[in-house]
């Protein structure tokens, strides 16, 4: 099912999110349960997490994790056995991750065989992951790309999604005026899918994206800017709604005026 699922966001997101899963990544309840065994031995908590970021980072976890299972029921019937020989059995995953001799000896005294049991049975669980394409066969952490490219291709899946009407608030926050036409051309695909509602101060959405009902908000007490009201509705092709738009989000038929005469249009 999270297979499908990631397969469903790749798909949705035009390749822009690169989701998969990674198979036993998931060391919680494992980290959880073996800090609980450990507890009173003075192992530090960081030399675990490093253990366990070790085991989640590896390319096969559930096998990383089950030799550490394996070393650790060595140690606890090493400690079981009476004998004068000092000689700790072999572990070199433990070993590799910086436990020490001491502190190997001290696991070996406090687990009991029915704890490791215990131990043994808890699965590592599949965890999704999320990568963002940067360019054409490169990707990064999708957590790494910036807050533009999150929310860009994050709008992409919500449009190109079928379902309930759609309620998005203040898209342009984190979008440039480029991206944003890319995102028009998606809402001229979605509306017909779907009802989508915008609240926005972005005129290319509301014009470009052919906006089928205008709905222009206003203070009833505009002194301290309190009491939401809305101050008219409509559709775009109507004058007083034009006249609305242009006032709101263009600064007015001068300001736009002058801008195109700047820009020489």
């Amino acid at each position: 099912m999270l297979q499908k699922k990631c397969d469903e966001l790749t798909s949705l997101s035009g390749g822009r999110i690169r989701a998969s899963i990674r198979r036993g990544a998931g060391t919680r309840s494992a980290h959880e349960r073996l800090t609980a065994l450990v507890s009173g031995t003075n192992i530090r908590g960081k030399k675990l997490e490093d253990l366990f970021l070790r085991i989640g980072k590896s390319a096969y976890p559930a096998a990383e994790w089950e030799r550490v299972v394996d070393e650790i029921e060595s140690l606890i019937r090493w400690g079981a056995i009476d004998t004068a020989s000092p000689s700790l059995p072999n572990c070199p995953f433990l070993s590799a991750a910086g436990f020490t001799d001491k502190e190997l000896e001290r696991i070996a005294r406090k687990v009991t065989l029915d704890e490791w049991l215990d131990l043994s049975l808890i699965e590592l669980s599949d965890v999704p992951r999320f990568e963002y394409q940067q360019r054409e066969k490169t990707y990064i952490e999708f957590r790494e790309a910036s807050a533009g490219q999150q929310a860009t291709v994050l709008l992409r899946v919500l449009l190109n999604q079928d379902g309930p009407p759609l309620v998005i608030d203040q898209p342009e926050d984190d979008l440039d005026n480029q991206v944003i036409f890319e995102i028009v051309e998606e809402l001229w695909k979605a509306k017909m899918k779907r009802q989508i509602l915008f609240s926005s101060h972005n005129a290319n959405l509301v014009v470009n994206g052919d906006a089928d009902l205008v709905v222009v908000c206003d203070y009833r007490t505009l002194t301290d800017q309190s009491g939401g009201n809305i101050d008219d509705l409509g559709a775009i092709d109507i004058e007083q709604i034009r006249r609305k738009i242009t006032t709101v989000m263009e600064g007015g038929k001068e300001a736009f005026r002058m801008r195109k005469d700047k820009y020489g249009f």
